[in-house]
């Protein structure tokens, strides 16, 4: 059996392993005292990149949200101007202004709960929800963001849902990171070929839930294809991605019992499938 590697030994800058020490005390010295340590920070530098995924994401939107939010805004106040026109001359509201008020405000709830989940480890328990229901506010979500405008996303729904129990924002965060890659790896191909196809279907017999995203994008060659779970791993230009996309799907999923393969050819597009365990 090797020995366990000190935090110098490691590829990563050496603060990667110093998050849990308090003033100037040393990791021990004992040998299996030193791979508890070390286990404990892997583990809390895991679940700092996977914060870290999140509040990328949340960052990458914000600007696009906020620009969306201030447009359902001003609808309202519009809105409200004729409903207080109608006050002064002792008329009822429109029935059709009042609608319009009901969707604004179901609208701008809905965009805070989804970046409070995104964003707050907090909403992390676990619980019960149909996957397609998570699909939906994430195309909703990614869509008034402006990260998928320039593709059409094709969604398979099962005839009924198809349940899991997890957490609800992780399932999130996996299908913010797929269709995000999807939507970058069709940028260069035609109008007619930006298509994002996403499937989900219940696997009764081994009691599975499996879900597919897949685009005709730019496709990988094998050498990059090796590569996309490791972590920092990325072919996009400086500032447009952080490498952490695939490594994050993975660690959600093998945190579920979950499993995941990538099937990608250069100028064919890419196909990823997963699967996590149905609600019993």
């Amino acid at each position: 059996m090797s020995h366990p590697k000190s935090p110098s030994d490691s590829p990563h800058p050496p603060a990667h392993f110093m998050t849990s020490r308090r003033g100037d005390s040393s990791p021990p010295t004992d040998p299996d005292e030193l791979l508890k340590y070390l286990e404990g920070e892997l583990e809390k530098t895991r679940a700092q990149l996977l914060q870290a995924d999140r509040l990328a994401t949340l960052g990458t939107m914000a600007a696009s949200i906020g620009h969306e939010l201030n447009n359902v805004a001003a609808i309202l106040a519009h809105t409200a101007t004729f409903i207080r026109t109608h006050a002064v001359q002792g008329k009822p509201p429109e029935p059709q202004d009042l609608a319009t008020l009901d969707r604004g405000v179901a609208h701008l709830a809905q965009h805070a709960r989804n970046l409070l989940h995104l964003g707050t480890p907090a909403q992390d328990r676990p619980e019960i929800f149909d996957v397609m229901a998570v699909v939906s506010d994430v195309i909703t979500m990614l869509g008034v963001s402006g990260r998928t405008k320039r593709v059409n996303i094709l969604t398979h729904a099962p005839p009924a849902p198809v349940r899991v129990t997890m957490s609800r924002t992780k399932l999130e965060q996996i299908f913010v990171n797929l269709i995000t890659n999807a939507a970058d790896a069709l940028v260069d191909e035609p109008a007619e070929g930006r298509i994002i196809h996403i499937e989900v279907h219940a696997d009764h017999e081994r009691r599975r839930a499996r879900c597919v995203v897949e685009d005709a994008g730019c496709g990988m060659p094998p050498e990059v294809l090796e590569r996309v779970f490791e972590t920092y791993f990325t072919t996009k230009a400086p500032g447009k991605g952080t490498g952490l996309g695939l490594w994050v799907v993975k660690t959600l999923l093998d945190a579920v019992d979950g499993t995941i393969e990538v099937e990608s050819e250069a100028g064919k597009g890419t196909a990823v499938r997963f699967d996590i365990p149905m609600c019993s």
